[in-house]
């Protein structure tokens, strides 16, 4: 049997220090505060700004990243794109896929059909790095998603940062040879270095700050308006031999001005306030760059916040507890209402599972010798001893045992009551007795119904008072996932025009005329005033002049989409000299009921009706169908009616008192809408009958928009059509 014997250690020149690894300690801290604000920020909506934690990460990432990069062409003249990315799959590869494939089994469990499908092609999207562009592509934000949203939709901050790692090494490369070639010194090198990347900065802060304006759902989750963010953080290791003169009495100055600008940012910067990724994302970048060239020179003493034991931990399983949070908050939040039960279950979930898997899971592999090579081998010793490396900080086997166990029995114990049926408990409503909730509305809900609103309004009572589901027609399923209005009507509120005959309903020689406008509220309520059109007798034309996401008022485009962004402008001037060409007998007003002030959004519309006051002998305001619950959302497999049981909010309440003084004011009249969707009590049913009411939080089905069909041309006869 050979023997194996192990290779004595080189000796060291006498007085010369056995080198060792610069520990970035407060790196590690600075990696806490980033994930702790985004965990807080998604759980408990505080701080409101907590989002800003992902652009902290993305500056520590570019710091340590390219200082790896250049500290192994200083020591070797060559950068091995084949260790570099064997590394990079080891670090976030395997931690990554574990997430997906945890939370697909669960919203398999969880989830019907539609939204697990959705769930499985993010996952794949996740898988393969392209994250943002899903994202982004499909118009989905967490601010203002008007759809269910994604348990893996955090995947698109690692999407953009690998993506930026697939140019930068090659990046860095080009310039290492350009420099041998021209026989450029280390400084030199560096210069040009810190020149690329200072015009790649410049030029993505700019596009930042122009697509941010535009289109800010794009912005979000694009790589080309974060790349200045990775970038700051590589100019950071660019320089960082520059940083090392700070003198030593001014970095506790300095580190702790970058934590207040981070404080500063989490707690001002809002997902409603605009400016967001740029130019405000350089609130939390600046702040983040501060905090570490402050620490460049050696340990922060004056920083026990960020290097405190406590602090160091939570970053060293920072990875895992960002990919961990957000699946845990969304799947939970599906089986559970927020409450303390729920908020305890989610954090002592995150961070046990988080806890488990980077100690069990995460380490293990990356500590491995799974695709390492011999050339990766001898690069790791290099990066070892670099001054950019942040090595490991260990918990020794005991504690490791006593605090993971400690967690998973406490996690273990509120899983099982988390994933406990629980059994709702529905009172019966009674039955419709008509009367106005909206303070401000003189029309109010008619007390003398009509037969068909009388029917219509029984089934609704019926519905809120359910038990069980119903044999839905369609399946609330293919109702989540189908179009907002029938084909016939979707076709003529796109960005692209068709002629007024394409989108007309009733007879074209019919004496009285009606034009809909407004965004996707008023495509959903087409299909009813067509049918009233159709059985006018000749008496009523109906033209659909509506746009998806193109509010009919003179206030700034929402839209989230180019295409509808840069029409919207010029459809609502078209319709409006539309309008005073056709010179109809109404003009019906459907928006969605978005969250401007009373004052500000009556402005704004009286702008607009001014303009065509004299050429409309009517205008009619229809008011939104009350929102309160995202169908996609509380729609799982355990669920019961009441989980979806909606109810009139502030919010609707608000608009539609601020839309019949409106229409008292211009003569016009104000439709109250919550007589087809609830109860006099305010309960909002997710079906009627056996008919799906919504597919997300604020559309109604197509099949319900035939259902309610009737009703609306009663109301509308009513009120003197």
């Amino acid at each position: 049997m050979a023997t194996i014997t192990r290779p004595s250690s080189p000796r060291r020149k006498p007085g010369k220090p056995k080198q060792k690894a610069t520990q970035r300690l407060d790196i590690q801290g600075l990696r806490m505060v980033a994930v702790m604000l985004v965990v807080f920020s998604h759980l408990f909506n505080w701080p409101r700004g907590g989002f800003i934690g992902v652009d902290v990460f993305f500056v520590i990432s570019g710091f340590l990243i390219t200082g790896s990069l250049l500290h192994t062409l200083e020591k070797t003249g060559r950068i091995s794109f084949s260790s570099f990315y064997r590394r990079r799959i080891r670090r976030i590869v395997p931690a990554a896929t574990l997430v997906l494939v945890t939370t697909c089994v669960a919203a398999y469990f969880i989830y019907t059909g539609n939204r697990f499908r959705s769930t499985g092609l993010d996952a794949i999207a996740a898988f393969l790095f392209v994250s943002n562009w899903r994202f982004g592509i499909e118009g989905t934000d967490y601010f203002n998603a008007s759809g269910p949203v994604s348990p893996l939709q955090h995947y698109w901050s690692l999407s953009v940062e690998e993506q930026f790692y697939f140019v930068w090494p090659a990046v860095i490369f080009v310039i290492g040879v350009i420099s041998a070639r021209l026989a450029w010194k280390g400084k030199a090198r560096l210069a040009l270095s810190a020149g690329v990347m200072g015009a790649v900065v410049a030029a993505s802060f700019v596009y930042a700050v122009i697509d941010t304006a535009g289109n800010p759902t794009w912005a979000y989750f694009s790589t080309l308006t974060r790349v200045w963010e990775l970038g700051i953080g590589a100019l950071l290791a660019i320089a960082i031999s520059f940083f090392e003169r700070i003198p030593n009495r001014a970095r506790p100055f300095i580190a702790w001005t970058g934590l207040i600008a981070i404080t500063a940012g989490a707690l001002v910067i809002t997902e409603t306030g605009g400016g967001f990724p740029a130019p405000w994302a350089a609130v939390p970048v600046l702040g983040a760059a501060l905090v570490i060239v402050a620490g460049v020179s050696g340990e922060q003493k004056s920083l026990k916040l960020l290097t405190n034991r406590i602090s160091t931990y939570v970053g060293d399983i920072s990875y895992s507890l960002y990919l961990w949070h957000w699946p845990v908050i969304i799947l939970l939040a599906a089986i559970m209402d927020r409450n303390g039960y729920y908020f305890s279950a989610a954090i002592l979930l995150m961070f046990g599972l988080s806890i488990a898997a980077y100690h069990f899971f995460e380490n293990p592999i990356r500590r491995s010798r799974w695709l390492e090579t011999s050339t990766e081998k001898k690069d790791q010793k290099i990066l070892d001893l670099s001054r950019w490396r942040l090595p490991i900080t260990k918990m020794s086997e005991r504690n490791q045992g006593i605090g993971i166990g400690a967690l998973a029995l406490v996690t273990a114990g509120v899983t099982a009551f988390a994933l406990a049926p629980v059994t709702v408990a529905v009172s019966p409503v009674p039955r419709y007795t008509p009367s106005s909730a909206v303070a401000g509305v003189d029309a109010g809900l008619n007390m003398d119904l009509g037969p068909a609103q009388t029917a219509l309004s029984e089934e609704i009572t019926d519905a809120a008072s359910a038990t069980e589901w119903p044999d839905l027609a369609p399946s609330m399923d293919d109702a989540i996932g189908g179009p907002q209005a029938p084909a016939e009507v979707l076709k003529c509120g796109n960005p692209k025009r068709l002629p007024v005959a394409e989108c007309s309903w009733g007879s074209p020689t019919a004496p009285k005329t009606m034009i809909l406008v407004g965004d996707s509220i008023s495509m959903t309520y087409g299909h009813p005033l067509a049918r009233f059109a159709e059985n006018s007798g000749g008496q009523w034309k109906v033209i659909v002049e509506g746009m998806f996401g193109c509010r009919f008022v003179d206030l700034a485009v929402e839209a989230t989409d180019n295409k509808i962004g840069a029409a919207c402008p010029e459809h609502r001037e078209n319709t409006i000299n539309f309008i005073n060409e056709v010179k109809p007998d109404a003009v019906v007003i459907a928006n969605n009921y978005t969250s401007e002030g009373s004052t500000e959004w009556t402005e704004a519309m009286r702008r607009f009706v001014d303009r065509f006051a004299t050429s409309a002998k009517s205008v009619v305001f229809l008011a939104a169908p009350p929102a309160s619950i995202d169908i996609g959302d509380c729609y799982t497999r355990s669920a019961k009616p009441a989980d979806c049981l909606g109810q009139v909010v502030d919010q609707w309440s608000t608009r539609a008192s601020t839309e019949g003084r409106l229409a008292d004011a211009v003569g016009g009249h104000f439709i109250d809408s919550r007589q087809w969707f609830c109860t006099p009590s305010g309960h909002c049913p997710s079906f009627v009958g056996t008919t799906p009411t919504r597919r997300d939080r604020s559309h109604m089905t197509p099949d319900y928009q035939e259902k309610i069909s009737a009703a609306v041309a009663e109301k509308l006869h009513e009120v003197g059509f």
